[in-house]
């Protein structure tokens, strides 16, 4: 069996475990909270996905050079590496705390929030998760999948059995959120201990850090991008439209956002897969082809559920009251699917260290915000805006990595000169 589809069966199983206790507590929020207040909810999780895709640099980047240090057999460096990102995440998050409550009151007027406190607890959301990535970092680079699987399933447990607990004590958006506090706090712990296993017995490597460097200031710069294409769309509703109808979309916002949930076991195999194989000299483009194969078979059969049972599927889960998103839910994951090949192929570049793609990708975010500003009369044309974008930012950045490697391949050869010696 190949590395990828072992890795990507591991993942694909503790993902979807993950995914049904979010699911499930995401519509459990729905229907104890009801549209106006699940406005603030779901808005609320999309800010704090954002910051986590955006600031996922941090584990992209353990997750990068831990497989690099393991395959050239330095594990001791995984240690070095692990705390000195823990220990300078701890310091920044703090002042990023600080610079983050001068914002709270703004932010909250222009999402039309009644309450500062959900963002308070969203900032903590975003602090706690930065490290916690640090350990999932570690786990992703050693590919210890089984451990990761550990890592990011008690997460989502806990969430759903405090956020149970707490909906029925404290009705309201604050208290729902809370919940997730509450499961990357336990998570943090568990962390804790699975790092302690992965280097026992190796002690700690000083290493360089300006490769390290180099490296992340342009994943950075890729992730908010990722992170501002899959999010933005929710902000602009929310700002726009009435609670109740921001919370109808809402809703489709997070059915939709179910196929990051199958693309997930795949971008987290994908960084560490492909570095190490480009490492090694190895092609990586049938690699790559089948793992996006993987994803798309697999989102498959919820796309063509979106598309046959919209309505039933929105009543079902949530309520009469968010009916009218049945209207969305195919256009809103048809955006989604799109932008997850678009962030796969990105990350395909960031595993060779090559980010010249960010010259299409960051200018296409541009164009979908100017784009969302002009028109934003209704939900249903922000969702032609996105796939409008979506789908030309996916084939630029497919023509142009076509391109770029053809003409990599080209200088390859030429510099290697005609062959004159003997055929074998």
């Amino acid at each position: 069996m190949r590395a990828e589809t072992r890795n990507s069966a591991i993942l694909i199983f503790g993902t979807g475990v993950t995914a049904v206790l979010g699911l499930a507590y995401s519509v459990y929020a729905g229907r104890e909270l009801g549209s106006a207040e699940y406005s603030v909810f779901a808005t609320v999780v999309s800010l704090v996905f954002w910051c986590q895709v955006a600031l996922g640099p941090i584990n992209g980047t353990v997750a990068r050079f831990s497989a690099e240090y393991i395959g050239a057999g330095q594990p001791g460096k995984i240690r070095t590496l692990a705390r000195e990102v823990a220990r300078r995440v701890g310091v920044y998050g703090l002042l990023g705390l600080a610079g983050g409550a001068v914002l709270v009151k703004p932010v909250a007027t222009f999402l039309q929030f009644d309450s500062v406190w959900p963002l308070v607890v969203a900032f903590g959301m975003v602090y706690l998760t930065l490290l916690v990535a640090v350990a999932r970092g570690v786990l992703r680079g050693t590919q210890d999948f089984g451990q990761y699987n550990v890592n990011i399933i008690t997460e989502s447990a806990v969430r759903l059995v405090v956020g149970v607990v707490l909906l029925r004590v404290i009705w309201g958006a604050t208290s729902g959120l809370t919940a997730y506090l509450a499961g990357l706090l336990v998570t943090l712990g568990v962390a804790t201990v699975q790092l302690r296993r992965t280097w026992r017995g190796h002690e700690a490597i000083p290493l360089d850090g300006s490769a390290i460097r180099r490296f992340t200031g342009p994943m950075f710069i890729l992730m908010f991008t990722s992170a501002a294409y899959q999010n933005i769309d929710m902000l602009c509703v929310k700002h726009y439209f009435l609670p109740e109808h921001a919370g109808v979309y809402g809703a489709a916002f997070v059915l939709a956002r179910a196929l990051g949930t199958l693309v997930t076991p795949f971008t987290t195999l994908m960084l560490p897969l492909l570095t190490t194989m480009h490492a090694k000299g190895q092609v990586l483009f049938g690699t790559f082809a089948r793992i996006c194969a993987y994803f798309l078979l697999l989102a498959a059969g919820p796309m063509l559920l979106f598309l046959l049972w919209p309505q039933r599927i929105m009543v079902v889960l949530f309520d009469e009251e968010y009916a009218a998103g049945s209207t969305l839910l195919f256009g809103l994951a048809g955006v989604r699917l799109i932008g997850y090949l678009s962030h796969m192929i990105a990350l395909a570049g960031a595993a060779t260290n090559r980010f010249a793609f960010l010259y299409v990708y960051v200018p296409g975010l541009l164009i979908q915000a100017a784009a969302l500003y002009r028109w934003h009369d209704s939900p249903a044309a922000i969702i032609r805006v996105l796939l409008i974008v979506h789908s030309v930012v996916f084939v630029a950045l497919g023509l142009f990595t076509v391109c770029r490697s053809r003409r990599a391949a080209g200088s390859d050869e030429t510099a290697a000169g005609p062959s004159v010696g003997p055929q074998e």
